[in-house]
């Protein structure tokens, strides 16, 4: 990647990060809208549109809690055990915001404090669900333990008793409680949101549960700016079923893929995933596993291709076959694994000698073959005749064992010794068995 593009790919990361906050921020505008123009006089009460929209609110929340548990209970995603407990909660809280609406005339408060009430309780599971991103699963039997969400259910019920003791006391009347719950939600919906933007993941899902939780901070915003049945009160459920409705669509998007927010990545990571296992395929295809080195089939597509720029350039090239003088013996002696360090051990050091244009590979067992870039038969066969020298010198540590070992080299040179490959090769063998018989540790042709 050149330099420009690796700016560009900066430049659209940065504008897609703005379009985010942009996006996440958009509710706001409406708000300040009315806000500042809004007659205060104008309301629409309806108690049928909003005991309808109440129903469907609750229906949908037990639809997607109900989706979110399969998640939890497949994943074992502690951020999916507390998002399902945030929409079992919201529905069992919120209802009786529905179910008291024909009282908001007589009983203002037991009408309203239901809704902050709703609010808080998803956003405290929300964050609890923040906090808890990345731990381990839950263990299979504590996802399926039903005195858990008996519990919980339990919790939210008394807490509805609590609201209705609260709307019916002196107390209730008072705006501070309306307006301290409310205010509350808002607060830890921000701290969520905070959060999970430090933890800075590229997730996808983890990017909706934060614009969800933006949405649900900014709905609460509204509401304390409202009063019941005006435009900003409508305004304030509508950013709120725009988080909700943004949340259950991530949940169901993990339902339909693997079941955990943690693992749905976005088409950035997919991509960088695909390219690294590719990296990785194309190391395991060209690499011998042992030594590092290049393999037989990587050392000789490159050989041939090393070739034909050297005759387009009428460039020297040479080729040195090594092969370990008496290596069945260390095998047989001492077993395969202390021939394996031998083999990989004497092929790092010789690998380090070499040039970063030379290219060094196993072609099986024992023999090895370096390919010499524009270098001639003289500068070849001083090459060879150090590392000949440099073997013999070694001292290999297996264990508790200190093992010595020699090679013999056979050299030939392009295009002199052989126009193709297969002809330079089978000299350069040749001449390696011509060092062997000559009494091996040695090159051929000598110095």
């Amino acid at each position: 990647m050149t330099s420009q593009d690796a700016g560009l790919q900066t430049l659209t990361r940065l504008y897609v990060r703005l379009l985010h906050v942009l996006f996440a921020l958009s509710p706001c505008v409406a708000i300040v809208y009315l806000m500042l123009f809004q007659d205060a006089l104008l309301r629409f009460e309806s108690h049928a549109f909003h005991e309808l929209a109440i129903a469907v609110a609750i229906l949908s929340c037990l639809f997607v809690a109900w989706i979110t548990w399969h998640c939890y209970l497949d994943s074992g995603e502690p951020l999916l055990r507390w998002l399902t407990l945030g929409f079992i909660g919201f529905a069992v809280v919120y209802a009786p915001h529905g179910l008291f609406t024909g009282y908001a005339q007589d009983y203002p408060m037991l009408f309203l404090l239901y809704g902050p009430a709703s609010r808080l309780t998803l956003n405290l599971c929300l964050l609890f669900g923040v906090l808890n991103h990345g731990r381990p699963a839950d263990p299979p039997k504590a996802r399926t333990d039903k005195s858990f969400w008996l519990l919980w259910l339990a919790g939210f019920l008394v807490f509805d008793g609590l609201i209705a003791w609260i709307a019916l006391s002196p107390a209730g009347s008072m705006p501070l409680v309306r307006i301290g719950m409310e205010g509350s939600a808002l607060l830890i919906a921000f701290v969520a949101l905070l959060r999970m933007q430090s933890r800075g993941s590229g997730l996808p899902l983890l990017a909706i549960y934060s614009l969800s939780l933006a949405m649900f901070a900014q709905s609460s915003l509204s509401f304390l700016l409202a009063g019941p049945w005006n435009h900003q009160w409508w305004l304030a459920h509508a950013i709120s079923a725009s988080g909700f409705l943004l949340l259950s669509y991530g949940v169901v998007r993990a339902f339909q893929t693997t079941r955990s927010f943690a693992t749905v990545y976005s088409q950035e990571i997919i991509i960088r995933q695909l390219e690294a296992a590719n990296e990785r395929l194309t190391l395991m295809a060209t690499t011998d596993s042992l030594t590092g080195i290049a393999n037989r089939r990587h050392f000789f597509e490159r050989a041939g291709e090393e070739l034909i720029r050297a005759s387009r350039n009428d460039h020297p090239l040479c080729l040195l076959l090594l092969d370990i003088d008496h290596f069945k013996v260390i095998n047989d002696t001492h077993g395969h694994q202390a021939g394996d360090t031998v083999l990989r051990k004497m092929a790092g050091r010789i690998d380090e000698m070499l040039r970063g244009s030379d290219l060094f590979g196993r072609l099986g067992g024992e023999e090895f073959g370096i390919l010499l870039p524009e270098t001639d038969m003289p500068a070849a066969i001083a090459i060879a005749e150090r590392i000949r020298q440099h073997v013999s010198g070694l001292v290999i540590t297996h264990e508790n064992l200190k093992l010595s070992v020699t090679v013999s080299l056979g050299v030939a040179q392009f295009p002199s010794d052989g126009e193709r490959f297969d002809l330079l090769f089978a000299e350069a063998d040749r001449r390696l068995y011509r060092a062997k018989e000559s009494g091996r540790n040695r090159v051929y042709p000598a110095v």
